[in-house]
């Protein structure tokens, strides 16, 4: 009896494990299952397009999506892959997500190279750099980056400007015909009020001295107190002092003060990220909810005029430079080595995602928040008709593309914090040099 029960529970492990087996590399109609996990990006509402599309291009694989809060998502990440399962697909950030989920990781430098080539060199390098020595743990969906300038190009016009500020020079030139043709209004308005905006006015300015500046300092290769860090507060400095940036600004927040003031004329340019770039967009362009692409215009003095777009110029001299880069990636679970066909699979799905029919909707469509990795590509534009929107959106993307210092942020939330006190600090007229020896004990 007893070997009966024995043999009895052996089966029925066999049964069990080899059905296991079975949903790893099939669905019970024999259809390839993927799974995709995410925090947000794509949404809920994004899966239902994506998984349309990408099964009826490709009926015999099955997409499987689950999307959580990122808390609950890294959650559930750690108690998978400490299991030796989790997701055949994933989406990561630079960071400590990429990091903390590096050995699970599927290096596909090689397998994806195909789609790879086809995204914007820079954008593939900095994945490779992010992932560590020559392999690429994360195919790039799409960039984010900060910071640019949007102005009322109607303004502009009105004011006889044809061309946006390249340098400091042709700003304050700008600046000067704004007071002229309107006394009333903020020629600039900027936001710096609130810290998590500080900390990336801090590095946006050191990495005008020298790019990459504060990734070497975030990770203890140069000191906060630098001379090169002195530098960088001394253009910001400059800026009060010209006028550029009154000490105002410190009681302004970003959101809804700064971009408040400009949506409703009082100010002609505002600085913010390329994710505030729907603002370009008139407010009669709704998507299909009927909601404005630009989701502050609407009811306002400036409902009718042109809005635009260029990158905060370079006061260090050169190029302009933006920080943050992949913004989401999508990563593959290594175990897909050991399953061809589920492989396969995957891999038709990042072309799917990175330069096919689902990039078009993820990254491409009107409205849409993330830049595209995609050689020659830019966003929708058929809510921007105007030249100066459309121009815009092409100086957010290339810049982005193109111009990359460094990613947001460093690893301390505590240097983060007070790299955006020295902002305050130093706009207000404090030493400099005290202020980044703060900077620098904190960090110690």
């Amino acid at each position: 009896m007893k070997k009966s029960i024995t043999l009895l529970m052996a089966l029925l492990v066999l049964i069990l494990t080899g059905c296991g087996k079975q949903e790893s590399s099939a669905g019970p109609d024999g259809k390839v299952v993927l799974n995709w996990w995410t925090w947000s990006v794509p949404t809920v509402e994004d899966f239902v397009v994506l998984k349309e599309g990408f099964e009826a291009k490709y009926p015999n694989i099955e997409l499987r999506s689950d999307v959580s809060q990122m808390d609950d998502y890294k959650q559930k990440l750690q108690v998978e892959f400490s299991s030796g399962a989790g997701p055949e697909i994933l989406s990561v950030q630079p960071g400590t997500l990429l990091n903390q989920y590096k050995p699970f990781l599927l290096d596909i430098s090689e397998s994806a190279a195909d789609t790879l080539d086809k995204l914007v060199p820079a954008v593939v390098e900095d994945a490779k750099f992010r992932s560590g020595g020559d392999q690429i743990l994360m195919a790039p969906l799409g960039s984010a980056s900060t910071m640019f300038i949007y102005y009322n190009a109607t303004y502009f016009e009105q004011a006889g400007i044809t061309e946006v500020p390249a340098d400091l020079e042709s700003l304050l030139d700008v600046i000067a015909r704004l007071e002229a043709e309107f006394p009333d209004k903020l020629p600039l308005t900027i936001g710096l009020k609130d810290g998590w905006f500080n900390g990336d006015v801090f590095a946006l300015f050191a990495n005008m001295v020298e790019k990459g500046i504060t990734e070497k300092a975030d990770n203890g290769e140069v000191k906060w107190n630098d001379p090169r860090f002195v530098e960088a507060m001394e253009l910001l400095r400059n800026l009060v002092d010209l006028g550029v940036i009154e000490k105002e600004a410190l009681g302004v927040a970003v959101y809804e003060d700064s971009i408040g003031m400009w949506a409703d004329g009082k100010a002609v340019m505002h600085v913010n990220g390329g994710w505030a770039i729907g603002m370009l967009s008139k407010p009669e362009n709704v998507n299909e909810s009927g909601q404005p692409y630009a989701d502050r215009r609407g009811g306002r003095a400036t409902d009718d005029d042109v809005f635009g777009a260029f990158p905060v110029p370079n006061f260090a001299g050169g190029e302009p430079v933006v920080l943050g880069g992949i913004d989401v990636g999508i990563a593959l679970n290594k175990n897909l080595a050991k399953d061809p066909a589920k492989l396969d699979a995957a891999l038709k799905l990042l072309d799917y995602m990175l330069v096919g029919e689902g990039r078009d909707y993820e990254t491409g469509r009107p409205g849409a928040g993330l830049i595209p990795t995609l050689q020659g590509v830019s966003l929708d534009k058929s809510i921007y008709q105007d030249k100066a929107s459309s121009d815009g959106v092409d100086a957010i993307v290339e810049t982005t593309n193109n111009n990359m210092a460094g990613p947001r942020g460093v690893t301390s939330p505590a240097v983060f914090n007070q790299m955006g006190v020295v902002v305050q600090n130093v706009v207000a007229g404090n030493d400099i040099k005290a202020e980044l020896d703060a900077l620098q004990r904190i960090a110690e």
